[in-house]
């Protein structure tokens, strides 16, 4: 799947810079802050409250992104996919 096919989903929180994208599936995620606890760059804030009830993280200061993968590799719910630029199949 490509990275235009998943944004047309509308289901994702994302951030971006010119070298990285990450995104968040709301449908998998279930708001635990794991994410946000295990990134040691702090990348990850909560959001508001969601039409679901949820406080889900939200990649909020990507640019401090190492491209770690810690918050893939510890989420649960496999909820998180980082892209670098020019790649379609995530890291």
């Amino acid at each position: 799947m490509s990275i235009a096919e998943i944004l047309d989903r509308r289901d994702y929180l994302e951030g971006k810079t010119e070298k990285l994208k990450i995104l968040i599936d709301k449908r998998l995620c279930k708001a635990c802050d794991i994410c946000i606890e295990v990134c040691p760059h702090k990348v990850f804030r909560r959001s508001k409250i969601d039409e679901d009830g949820k406080f889900y993280p939200t990649p909020s200061d990507v640019e401090k992104c190492k491209n770690c993968g810690l918050c893939e590799l510890t989420c649960p719910d496999f909820a998180i996919t980082i892209f670098e630029e020019g790649k379609e199949d995530g890291c």
